[in-house]
């Protein structure tokens, strides 16, 4: 794997971070929020009728969501705040609108905003290494618990990879907004550690509301710039305000992460189809920047990155998620472990059997998909440059134009192309898809569902037959490498030993799992245990074109 480099902060002094700098104005920049929410649904609700309508519409939603989906995290008078509103929202007369909308506003900014405390951000951060290295590795930081000896094992397990130079670079003239896939609940984990290792500035993200309904959870996260996203609400003035933070945060220069498919991947493939949402702010803010700055405006930038595990704790309820999501009913599981049991179980088996978590760093690009270098200059796929200053100063490109919509959608695709290059392929990825594909293949007339439900007598890859197909795989994803357009972990890039790559998948492909997705019989030949969790993992190679491949 790539060198255990440390990287120096870009910053010096903590308290220079943008997120350090906005805090001491949070007060102002709160009421910004809550003025520029309100201007801007005035703006699009100036008829009387339009305004009362959709007052009277958030109100009934909201009484329904706190009388029967409330949360711990929810105000202790939420009830009787909507109950009010339902009431008498009908009888209030055409000039009181604008205040009712305001206080409405306003109790929503109040709850997405967070604050940011250097010392809650020291003991989250000592929270992060310390769960990380002792889910990874347990035993070892046992017998070395000081901070550096803990950070070097992280770097040891924690393969940082791909365009770190410019993602350091672009952080110090800019403002970088970082989109990872989303595979599992330890991504946030590692991507805190991640940004704190690159040597960068704190990120804001958003954080569900469901999480603040512990206690602990809530008090630190409030006070770590964590804003929360309410995602029961799908009411205008509500989301309007959710985008305003969002907005008003990346002009003021804070990084900022988004996770662009919304949750966690339940098939197990990279992400395809993206939900902008939030990352559309970051249109907003760029165009803000330039008009009140001019060509010298902030500028905005966009860094994909890919996250590869040789074992996702969650794959099996994933991808049983989303098999019944496509109409196809699984087999009752056995009772799950005990959630705390499962995680210390997936440890184990990580410092029993040795694994690595690869963090691979995409290239940056702006808010149009183009490329750009280390100073932040745009280039056109031809090589040309282009000046974004003049694109989103143009008025064809406001926002809900079809410009703008036009530039979003040009966005995704080159964040979901972005994740194919940057993904790291692993062993474990390889000798799923290679098996999975095998069986399919033998069970050509089977539907999926057929396939999956077929008894693991029948599920069965002569050890000779995989070895080959790995290998005629693996020759094609070493053309890709070399054009640039997929990763490669180096025991499949550099070894020669064909035999050795695929022990190294078996070794490492599903740890945790109690169901094993493939292993090896008396026989040697291959097998799986738990043949929807081979497809997850299977998944990871989807998009790369791989199928005609096969022997």
């Amino acid at each position: 794997m790539p060198p255990k480099q440390k990287y120096p902060p870009i910053l010096a002094k903590p308290r220079d971070w943008p997120i350090v700098q906005l805090n001491k104005t949070r007060k102002a920049f709160v009421q910004a929020v809550i003025d520029e929410t309100v201007e801007a649904l005035l703006a699009a609700h100036a008829e009387e009728e339009t305004l009362r309508a959709m007052l009277i519409r958030t109100a009934g939603l909201e009484l329904h969501r706190a009388q029967k989906r409330a949360w711990k995290a929810d105000p202790a008078d939420d009830v009787a705040f909507w109950r009010h509103w339902v009431a008498t929202l009908p009888a209030q007369p055409a000039s009181a609108l604008p205040a009712i909308l305001r206080a409405i506003i306003q109790r929503y900014a109040r709850e997405i905003a967070g604050k940011f405390r250097l010392t809650h951000y020291k003991i989250g951060r000592h929270a992060v290494i310390h769960t990380l290295a002792r889910l990874l590795s347990p035993v070892r930081l046992q017998m070395n618990q000081h901070p550096r000896g803990v950070q070097a094992r992280l770097r040891e397990r924690i393969h940082l990879m791909g365009a770190i130079d410019s993602l350091r670079a672009l952080a110090r003239i800019g403002t970088v907004v970082i989109v990872p896939t989303h595979f599992s609940h330890l991504d946030s984990l590692l991507m805190g550690w991640a940004i704190d290792a690159l040597g960068l500035p704190y990120f804001i993200y958003g954080a569900g509301l469901n999480l603040f309904n512990n206690r602990f959870f809530a008090y630190l996260l409030n006070n770590m710039g964590t804003y929360k996203i309410d995602r029961r609400r799908k009411n205008k003035p509500y989301l309007t305000t959710l985008k305003t933070y969002s907005t008003l945060a990346l002009e003021a220069g804070c990084h900022s992460l988004f996770y662009p498919g919304g949750t966690r991947s339940r098939s197990g493939a990279l992400e395809q189809q993206l939900k902008l949402g939030l990352l559309g702010t970051a249109f907003t803010a760029q165009q803000h920047n330039y008009m009140h700055q001019g060509p010298a405006g902030r500028k905005l930038f966009v860094v994909p990155v890919a996250l590869s595990y040789h074992c996702v704790p969650e794959a099996p309820q994933l991808i049983r998620s989303h098999l019944a999501a496509q109409g196809i009913p699984q087999r009752r599981q056995r009772r799950r472990t005990a959630f705390p049991q499962k995680w210390w179980n997936w440890a184990d088996n990580l410092l029993a059997k040795g694994s690595g978590i690869v963090v691979s760093i995409g290239e940056p690009m702006d808010l149009l998909g183009n490329r750009v270098d280390e100073t932040g200059n745009s280039y056109d796929a031809q090589g040309a440059f282009i000046d974004t200053y003049q694109h989103f100063s143009a008025p064809e490109a406001g926002e809900g134009s079809q410009q703008h919509e036009a530039d979003a959608r040009a966005l995704s695709q080159a964040i979901v192309a972005a994740y194919r290059k940057a993904n790291c392929v692993l062993t474990s990825h390889l000798l799923a898809f290679t098996a999975f594909s095998l069986l399919r293949q033998q069970h050509a007339g089977c539907s999926l569902q057929a396939l999956l439900e077929l008894p693991p007598a029948r599920l069965v890859v002569p050890y000779a037959q995989l070895e080959a197909t790995f290998a005629q795989l693996r020759a094609r994803l070493l053309q890709l490498h070399s054009a640039a357009q997929v990763q490669l972990e180096p025991v499949l890039k550099e070894g020669t030993d064909v035999a050795a790559m695929v022990q190294h998948g078996l070794h490492h492909l599903g740890l945790y799992h109690a169901q094993r997705p493939l292993r090896q019989n008396r026989a040697g030949d291959v097998t799986t245990q738990d043949l929807s969790t081979l497809l997850y993992y299977h998944n990871r190679l989807q998009g790369y074109d791989l199928d005609q491949y096969l022997f």
